[in-house]
């Protein structure tokens, strides 16, 4: 029975992301999306809950229980953690035992290295999968939004992920130039949490982090300078208290990091043939992933290379539901991976 196409064969597109991961089944399209975060117990080892139910914890947690992120800048930094967070996760699609094999494609960074794409495979395998196929996050991510990848014109994809920012040419199913950055949707969180500690002496969650950069984060300052609240431990008084921002320093916060993604996308552009610049002259350039929802980032990426700027229209689900399309062709799964 082979991969993909067997009939009673379980066929699976993990996108095992930093701050996220999604799970697509065959003809069921994406049944899970949750946080890629596990709870442990220090002391045994023991994995207490994985997704949202381990999230609900940061900040809480008694010190008999270590709150892990398994998936660091895109690859494993936590073995065990990751292994045992998949099982979980497939055990929740899957809750009965199958005589029928497990075969998933699960997405990686571009730029792996071997040891960290092996990881990967052993951790999808001893979670349950028989076969494992690994392809990279933006051709994944160019699929998922239904970009032409097998033509012999060119399509340029930025994927903003939690860990890792992603800029690729692609072009006859393949990556023609690309260039990756392990910076992501999570270093915004903590440039936030590091400048409020040092200019106002007051300590913050990544929480808290993440609804300041959702609600007032922004990739440029603006006319508008918005205001939001905030609560947390004020680092004098050691007392809970409440703090006052705006968006414009957030917007300051975030320019040192905007600006080292936005200079990889520019050499993405100065690596690519000059054969295929007309292509991405008028097809211009798609943004995927969580960070590029980040208000402004497309404008700014326009502004900056002078080229059509667009978000996909699922920058979430991009790279999940493009594991998704190669569950379909084989053929195309081994060309690219």
């Amino acid at each position: 029975m082979s991969f993909i196409s067997g009939l009673f064969s379980r066929n699976i597109g993990i996108d095992l992301g930093t701050a996220n991961t999604l799970i697509y089944a065959k003809g069921k399209g994406i049944i899970l999306r949750e946080p890629t975060v596990v709870a442990i117990q220090r002391k045994t080892g023991y994995v207490l809950s994985a997704g949202g139910e381990a999230q609900k914890m940061i900040g809480r947690t008694p010190e008999d229980i270590l709150i892990v992120k398994p998936i660091r800048d895109g690859a494993i930094s936590n073995f065990h953690a990751t292994k045992t967070m998949l099982r979980e996760f497939i055990s929740r699609i899957y809750p009965r035992r199958s005589p029928f094999p497990l075969h998933a494609v699960v997405s990686v960074s571009l730029d792996v290295t071997e040891i960290e794409k092996r990881a990967v495979i052993e951790a999808t395998r001893q979670a349950g999968a028989k076969t494992v196929y690994l392809v990279e996050n933006s051709i994944a991510g160019a699929m998922g939004i239904n970009l032409p990848i097998e033509d012999n014109s060119a399509n340029m994809i930025v994927d903003i992920g939690g860990g890792t920012s992603e800029a690729a040419v692609i072009a006859l199913g393949g990556i023609v130039s690309k260039n990756c950055l392990r910076l992501g949707g999570e270093q915004f969180n903590d440039a936030i949490i590091q400048y409020i500690r040092k200019k106002y002496n007051f300590l913050v969650g990544e929480r808290t982090a993440e609804d300041i950069k959702i609600k007032i984060g922004s990739a440029y300052s603006s006319s508008q300078n918005q205001p939001m609240e905030v609560r947390g431990t004020d680092l004098v008084s050691r007392m809970p208290g409440k703090l006052s921002l705006n968006s414009r320093e957030i917007a300051n916060v975030l320019s040192e990091i905007i600006e080292s993604i936005i200079k990889v996308i520019k050499k993405t552009l100065e690596e690519t043939p000059v054969e295929l610049m007309t292509d991405i002259m008028s097809k211009g350039i798609v943004m995927t992933g969580g960070g590029a929802l980040l208000t402004g980032f497309p404008d700014i990426v326009e502004k900056t290379t002078r080229l059509p700027v667009s978000l996909a229209e699922h920058p979430l689900d991009s790279v999940a539901l493009g594991t998704g399309k190669m569950l379909s062709s084989m053929t195309l799964l081994k060309k690219i991976t």
